[in-house]
């Protein structure tokens, strides 16, 4: 009954993945999150009819439970939620026989490494290693293991060893519920920076385009009368028309002229530029 209620007050309920999180890892977790996200642990069957208890449009949230799961609930959306999980996420070496999560790749160069046993074990397992001015280096940038495959008990020893680490551990969000609406992870994992940046490229450029057109509307108005005054001086200035506040301008435009007639007159030409080289 608690868990319902704390359900139904709750404005966003989410579930996730908690698999091979350390110990360790969940304390920090939960010290981290405090403030924006409660983690409840409890056994998926308590879990499932907790939210089978609740109002109806929650209740499919139930279905995103299996395997190892937690209850999470926040009064962030679950886009903030689920970017905030995201960061939360910690390197973790990869165990033998498990799957590469993407390609796993070793840079050449330097390593840290003083030379000895170390070259040996590298070259063990397929890295292009050597001595070189007293330190151990990796000749070229070799890939371990592609996206998918799994890794051998020597690659995850050796990748351990060097401190690669290409897992990430944290808190797996499924689906999370806000407002009627139940968001599964594929449509949570959107870059919402990106997407600001497609929003802000696209507003800039409808502005542009409602300017040149002539579309008038409260936010367009300032720059069709800039651009219209750009115009009338421009044409002002061309057809020398008497304008008060541009007289200075027609003035001067005058008098440059004037003086290249007198130029002219006086035979003092501009230099011909000289072409190009053909």
């Amino acid at each position: 009954a608690e868990l319902v209620e704390k359900i139904s007050k709750s404005r966003v309920v989410g579930v996730v993945g908690v698999r091979e999180i350390p110990a360790s890892n969940m304390q920090q977790m939960r010290g981290d999150l405090r403030g924006n996200v409660e983690i409840r642990m409890v056994r998926n069957t308590i879990a499932r009819r907790a939210l089978e208890a609740s109002a109806p449009d929650i209740r499919p949230l139930a279905d995103h439970i299996e395997d190892q799961t937690a209850l999470i609930f926040s009064n962030d959306n679950p886009f903030k939620l689920n970017s905030l999980l995201e960061k939360g996420k910690k390197p973790m070496p990869i165990k033998p026989g498990a799957r590469a999560p993407k390609d796993i790749v070793v840079e050449a160069g330097e390593t840290s490494f003083s030379p000895g046993p170390m070259v040996g074990k590298l070259q063990a397992a397929g890295i292009p290693a050597a001595i070189k001015g007293g330190k151990v280096v990796i000749n070229q940038t070799i890939t371990l293991a592609k996206e998918g495959e799994v890794v051998s008990a020597k690659t995850a020893d050796i990748l351990k060893t060097m401190e690669i680490f290409p897992r990430e551990v944290g808190l797996e969000l499924r689906a999370a519920y806000e407002g009627g609406l139940i968001f599964k992870s594929k449509d949570l994992s959107i870059n919402v920076e990106g997407k600001i940046a497609e929003l802000c490229n696209a507003s800039a450029k409808a502005l542009s385009f409602a300017v040149e057109i002539g579309y008038t509307t409260p936010v367009t108005i300032g720059p069709m009368l800039q651009k219209a005054q750009t115009k009338a001086r421009a044409l002002v200035l061309e057809a020398a028309i008497p304008v008060p506040s541009m007289m200075e301008f027609i003035l001067a435009k005058a008098a440059a002229n004037a003086k290249a007639v007198d130029n002219l007159a006086r035979g003092e030409t501009a230099p011909v530029a000289p072409t190009a080289a053909p």
